[in-house]
């Protein structure tokens, strides 16, 4: 391996101090061009390569943001939709990512902080939020004194979080123009579990679509469970309550929380002898169409750009701005073979 070339070796082979070789090579005008131009040739040819750790270290920029994932479990993974988005936001700012998990039980038990932190070695923190952040991980983000943005986190600035408000619409608006005037909201969860405990994104999309609803003179018709019915009950539960709604009252299309939900009404609609779409119309909110390797109309989780979102906010704050309104990135819809055009 070839030696490490420091300014102090070029310094002693052209015959000058140490604060003109760095001088020269940081391009200011008090060096003469023909020694700048000498010094540049040397450190060229001697392969010398500027130290960036010591470099941040003096100017305090690293050029560098820690992505901070929140986790209750160590198994929970972050929607690689965000980080991708993230990192091309960071990349576009002229900025690299370090990426770091933070499992809370681990945390609030003793265990360390990140390390991007502890040892200050960031300009900004971007934050997946999806869930309530405890006090000791605001404190220690508030000790850290750095740029913090949050991401999928529904907070009045500093953040960037899914307009699912507006997604809970946009179903309820495509299935209206397909003709559909009895359509159902189903949620696995809100029902038998307080607002208080669940994702705000549940809260939020339900409440779009009874806003759509009522917006298009139609009666909401929710399906929820007002019981925990088990980790395999929601297919029971929910044939059990569809046949409680027979002929000119059962709903001729569904929309659904999420996935987990798409699935279970498809199976659920197959019990039933139902087809999707001739007899019954489904539309999710999800991250992509393919749901089981079916084609769905999706309204489509915005992961990718709500990253970017965040990745920009954060770079507005680290030019200066100190604090930037939050962004309700929209949804976008993803045609799928799962709704059916009705009368």
């Amino acid at each position: 391996m070839k030696p490490v070339i420091t300014q102090y070796d070029l310094a002693e082979r052209l015959g000058v101090g140490q604060k003109t070789i760095s001088r020269a090579l940081a391009g200011e005008p008090r060096v003469a061009p023909e020694l700048r131009a000498r010094i540049i040739a040397a450190a060229s040819a001697l392969g010398y390569r500027p130290n960036q750790s010591a470099r941040s270290v003096r100017s305090r920029r690293f050029d560098k943001v820690l992505f901070l994932q929140l986790a209750e479990a160590a198994h929970q993974r972050v929607d690689s939709g965000i980080t991708d988005g993230i990192a091309d936001g960071m990349a576009e700012l002229g900025r690299s990512l370090v990426i770091e998990r933070l499992v809370l039980p681990d945390f609030l038990t003793g265990g360390p902080a990140p390390r991007a932190l502890r040892e200050m070695m960031v300009d900004g923190v971007l934050v997946h939020g999806h869930i309530e952040a405890p006090r000791q991980v605001e404190t220690m983000l508030t000790a850290c004194r750095l740029p913090v943005v949050w991401v999928n986190r529904m907070v009045t600035h500093d953040c960037a979080f899914p307009d699912d408000l507006g997604g809970g619409r946009l179903m309820v608006e495509r299935l209206v123009a397909a003709g559909h005037r009895r359509i159902a909201w189903y949620d696995g969860q809100l029902g038998f579990r307080p607002t208080s405990a669940v994702h705000h994104s549940r809260v939020q999309r339900r409440d779009g679509y009874r806003a759509a609803m009522r917006d298009a003179d139609l009666a909401p018709r929710l399906f929820s469970p007002r019981h925990d019915p088990g980790r395999d009950g929601h297919l029971e539960w929910l044939i059990a309550a569809w046949g409680e709604r027979r002929g000119a009252d059962r709903p001729t299309a569904i929309a659904c929380y999420g996935g987990h939900e798409a699935l279970t009404v498809m199976v659920a609609a197959g019990r039933l002898g139902l087809r999707v779409p001739a007899d019954l119309s489904l539309m999710v909110a999800h991250a992509e169409d393919l749901v089981a390797g079916i084609h769905l109309d999706v309204a489509q989780v915005p992961a990718e750009a709500m990253g970017r979102a965040a990745a920009a906010l954060l770079g507005r704050r680290l030019d200066g701005t100190r604090r930037t309104p939050a962004v309700a990135v929209p949804f976008q819809h993803l045609p799928g073979a799962s709704v059916a055009t009705v009368g």
